[in-house]
């Protein structure tokens, strides 16, 4: 194990299932997150340390990285087991976190809108440049993207596989990449009722790109991670697996092959425990942005906003998470914004929803 403890804190204070299913792991959002922040840190600390290496063996789960913000600040992390061979997972190892991409992207797009260059309420045929979407209507539009009310079907991505050719991001609304369904992104329901939608996402990105004439990837880095200090993220996902990136397992612990995503927003990113730490501290910040991520959407029943879960803790806090599946990834992040606090957890196995649970537990016993 690896761990770090920030250099703000004081010493001593108390200061889901297997890849084939990837694309239905958030077909129905939760109400319940179980995230009430402890009172004595260091004892969650011991317990976390405790329980995740006993769940990596039981899990057959390689490696794992887990992150806790306190009080607005990120105060802990830690690496356990492996990334790959004998490499020491760290808590700045890289790994892809699936659809934990999708909170980043909405931090993204509304950075755009808060400069005026998208409105979240306008159609988004403005900005799809050639590109039609196939029954669509007016109804469609940012917000609703965003919170997966638009209608739009392809729940999710499988990847495609790192030797094959990459499609664009129109190539894959066209259906040129390993959508769940294998067929072209369309608007198949009516608006205003969600429906867990990575082809909604992959829409928002290319009205982004569309709208700014730059990649995604760029806009994120420039509007969201370098201003958080999230230097060693990105969606280099999106086109190559970085070199220092852990490898992903399958549930017998065997590595997985390597599969790259044309859908950045929805699957694209990689990052680390420490600057997923970072992105969950802006989270606990009041700014016009967060307020919308973590205000309900119309349509969603209460349960989700625009790229986060919502829902309360078992003491009745509000709370916002989002899990992450890619093939060979497992991952999650989950914050009570009010009370400053977070915790992200990052694996290299199918298996690595036990060790979410056993952070969970460990910390909220």
């Amino acid at each position: 194990m690896r761990r770090k403890r920030w250099p703000w804190v004081v010493a001593g204070s108390a200061a889901l299932v297997a890849a084939v299913v990837v694309s239905t792991t958030l077909t129905t959002p939760r109400t319940s997150i179980a995230l009430d922040p402890p009172d004595d840190l260091d004892a969650v600390i011991v317990r976390i340390e405790a329980a995740v290496p006993v769940a990596l063996a039981s899990a057959t789960v390689p490696g794992a990285s887990v992150a806790i913000v306190q009080n607005g600040r990120p105060v802990w992390s830690a690496g356990f087991g492996v990334a790959g061979g004998s490499e020491p997972v760290a808590s700045d190892t890289l790994f892809p976190v699936g659809s934990i991409s999708k909170p980043v992207a909405a931090a993204t797009i509304l950075e755009l809108v808060h400069a005026g260059t998208l409105d979240l309420d306008a159609p988004v045929s403005d900005h799809l440049g050639d590109w039609r979407l196939p029954g669509g209507t007016d109804d469609v539009t940012l917000r609703r993207l965003l919170s997966h009310t638009a209608g739009i079907d392809v729940p999710g991505y499988l990847g495609t596989p790192a030797d094959e050719p990459l499609p664009s991001t129109v190539g894959s609304l066209d259906g040129g990449s390993s959508a769940s369904t294998g067929d072209a992104v369309r608007m198949t329901s009516d608006a205003g009722h969600y429906a867990y939608s990575g082809g909604g996402y992959t829409i928002a990105q290319l009205v982004a790109e569309t709208a700014t004439g730059r990649p995604f990837a760029e806009l994120a880095e420039e509007l969201v991670l370098r201003p958080r200090g999230m230097t060693a993220s990105g969606y280099a996902c999106t086109t190559t697996r970085p070199a220092d990136a852990a490898p992903g397992h399958d549930r017998d612990g065997r590595v997985a092959p390597q599969y790259l995503y044309a859908e950045a927003a929805a699957a694209g990113l990689c990052s680390t425990a420490d600057d997923l730490a970072l992105f969950l501290a802006s989270l606990t910040e009041d700014t016009p942005q967060t307020r919308l991520m973590e205000t309900a959407a119309e349509g969603t029943d209460g349960a989700y906003g625009l790229g986060l879960e919502l829902g309360r803790t078992p003491d009745g806090r509000a709370a916002v998470a989002h899990p992450g599946v890619n093939r060979g990834y497992t991952a999650y992040l989950a914050a009570v914004p009010g009370e400053g606090f977070g915790v992200a957890i990052l694996t290299n196995g199918d298996g690595g929803q036990a060790v979410v649970d056993a952070v969970l537990d460990a910390i909220d016993p």
